[in-house]
């Protein structure tokens, strides 16, 4: 008869303490939950981020070949709202003529540097931007 009397004893006297341990576990469980939604948002915003990258170096690569193909003037700077799929993103050009002299020291003519820079709205109030730059000869025409 004793024994179930210590029994009772045992699981009363634990009663408070499996109600903490189930607290704790619950606590633990809810930090990892939480730790896992912020994790996910940083991927969704990484992934976000990358496909915004993407499309701005698709349009600079559109609008350098664009130069190269002389269906767009090398102006000394202009900038232009882009359309369509890179609605938003704002594109910066800037030429500046080099004036290089070869080895017989004759001036090479006709020789540019191009600078290219795409900006779009990032995160916050601040904006984004991406740049190339490179030498182009047009052809004579």
């Amino acid at each position: 008869m004793r024994l179930p009397l210590f029994k009772g004893r045992l699981f009363r006297n634990l009663g408070g303490f499996i109600l903490l341990e189930a607290m704790i576990a619950t606590a633990i469980f809810g930090m990892a939950v939480l730790a896992l939604a912020r994790s996910i948002e940083a991927g969704l915003q990484a992934g976000v981020l990358q496909r915004e990258d993407g499309r701005a170096r698709r349009a600079l690569l559109n609008r350098m070949r664009e130069l190269e193909a002389g269906a767009q003037p090398y102006a000394d700077s202009t900038t232009v709202e882009l359309k369509g799929e890179f609605t938003g993103m704002r594109l910066r050009q800037g030429v500046v003529p080099l004036e290089l002299v070869d080895q017989n020291k004759k001036i090479v003519d006709g020789l540019y540097e191009v600078t290219l820079e795409v900006s779009w709205p990032g995160a916050g109030n601040t904006r984004a931007t991406k740049e190339l730059k490179f030498y182009a000869y047009p052809a004579a025409g």
